[in-house]
């Protein structure tokens, strides 16, 4: 570069403009909550910006954008569309959560701030990494439509990634278990957010207040997570494997079953015990409780809109109270909806006693005689003892195959009984022996490298296990990925 002293003569500096700093503090971004094919795109003010642009709880990776007049509002065609709206529903996710919470929500990895990708490849999937302290979102073509559907600009897909990684940041410890409750409550409370941040915006209500009158057992939006991305997936198999235009559908009639009965992944109709399917039924739950809080809203008079706004700021704050007490560790449906219970009693002056105990009784998560002893489950008798604990077993035996002789933890909470300890163990033994048979746990040899995507399956769904080698001893880890 020349130096602007011994510039030639008659050859004048070229003009560059004012510099242009990016905007910082309170600013705009594109924004939408629901799902583009339900709602038009719509703006929301990010709070705490930084230059990047980053906030100090997320950080966009992988693209920069430029701002325009001082803000991050893009129309949806353009390119930088999808990276400001994916930032912007990750910050309006945690602000939300951590006010009905209380207190800053810490992240389970060495960040600050969560690494969000708003496009990080061809898929149809969506994706939290605790190892890469990152949300990833996706491209591809819709076979049927040839529209490109990009993951990251639903927000209820964004919020539902959001979820588990807030999820993992209080409860580490559930990605240390290997039952099909912890891992399928991780996959609803995914839902709950992206239906409950729906409701924090009056456009999203007033569509689902039209669709609906109020009456939330009809199907609407509300309902219906992910519809762009549900139906490319189904439109990309070649047949309906989701039940609908819909990645997942709130309304259902599932009630409990022994996990170890059910086939793996199940269907539309059908529960599954892979983390996903069996997710439905806790969301069915969730559902059902707040449409009965909508119908008591409404029996006092609240208009449809009114009635959902009150239902769900209500439940946002019941889970922000859940997360401050929810279980440690392995946890079944069961504890975990007694748990609800006692913070309604705790927290909310017991408002909403009768209709969670119905709800969750009629979906069989609860027995009705267990109440009391399964809600005192989780008030610690030794106030010295850890929060959770770690319970390994050795598998053996020809039921385990080429796994067998594999050591495995659990995470178990830390007053839990000691002398319960063989009952928790042969539950891991029995949980391995399922994930094994449904070929959920990633065989590796001595010293072989993986790389991220060897971390999913064919179908795009992340392994639950995977195979370590410490001084030729075979491990089975859980692997802290949840899409």
């Amino acid at each position: 570069m020349l130096n602007p002293v011994s510039r030639p003569a008659g050859n004048p500096l070229p003009a560059t403009g004012p510099v242009v700093s990016p905007p910082t503090g309170e600013v705009e971004f594109s924004y939408n909550p629901q799902d583009q094919v339900v709602m038009a795109p719509t703006t929301t003010k990010v709070k705490g910006v930084q230059a990047g642009p980053s906030t100090e709880r997320a950080s966009l990776a992988g693209t920069r954008l430029e701002p325009k007049d001082g803000k991050y509002v893009y129309d949806p065609a353009d390119k930088d569309y999808v990276a400001a709206a994916t930032l912007a529903t990750v910050a309006k996710t945690v602000e939300v959560m951590e006010k009905a919470y209380g207190s800053k929500i810490p992240w389970a990895f060495r960040s600050e701030k969560i690494r969000v990708y708003p496009d990080a490849g061809k898929d149809f999937n969506a994706y939290y990494s605790r190892n890469a302290g990152s949300l990833n979102f996706f491209h591809d073509t819709d076979p049927k439509t040839n529209q490109v559907v990009f993951s990251g600009k639903s927000g209820e897909v964004v919020s539902h990634e959001v979820g588990h990684a807030m999820l993992d940041g209080i409860r580490p410890d559930y990605l240390g278990t290997w039952g099909t409750d912890p891992g399928g409550f991780h996959e609803s409370f995914g839902d709950i957010m992206g239906m409950l941040m729906a409701l924090q915006d009056d456009t999203s209500v007033e569509i689902i207040a039209t669709q609906t009158g109020g009456d939330l057992s009809k199907q609407n939006s509300l309902a219906h997570t992910g519809e762009e991305l549900g139906a490319a997936i189904n439109n990309s198999v070649g047949k309906n494997v989701t039940g609908g235009n819909y990645v997942r559908n709130a309304i259902n009639n599932f009630t409990w079953q022994d996990p170890s009965t059910l086939p793996d992944r199940g269907g539309p109709d059908q529960l599954g015990s892979e983390v996903h399917s069996w997710s439905r039924l806790w969301t069915g739950a969730f559902y059902d409780v707040l449409k009965g809080m909508v119908d008591q809203n409404m029996a006092d008079g609240m208009s449809p809109a009114q009635a959902l706004k009150a239902a769900g700021q209500e439940n946002l704050q019941m889970y922000g109270y859940l997360l401050k007490d929810a279980p440690r560790g392995e946890f079944t449906y069961q504890q975990m909806a007694n748990t609800l219970l006692k913070v309604d009693s705790k927290y909310m002056g017991g408002k909403n006693q009768e209709l969670l105990r119905q709800v969750y009784t009629d979906r069989k998560i609860l027995n009705p005689s267990l109440y009391a002893s399964e809600t005192e489950a989780f008030v610690p008798s030794d106030p010295n003892a850890p929060a959770v604990r770690s319970l390994g077993v050795t598998l053996s035996g020809d039921d385990f195959g080429m796994f067998s002789g594999a050591k495995v933890e659990t995470q178990v909470d830390g007053s839990f009984p000691l002398g319960k300890d063989a009952d928790s163990q042969n539950r891991l033994k029995a949980n391995m022996k399922r994930l094994i048979a449904q070929g959920r746990i990633l065989y590796t040899e001595p010293h072989q490298k993986l790389t991220t995507k060897d971390y999913f399956d064919s179908e795009g769904l992340p392994y639950t296990g995977v195979v370590r080698w410490v001084d030729g001893q075979m491990t089975i880890e859980r692997v802290p990925i949840v899409s």
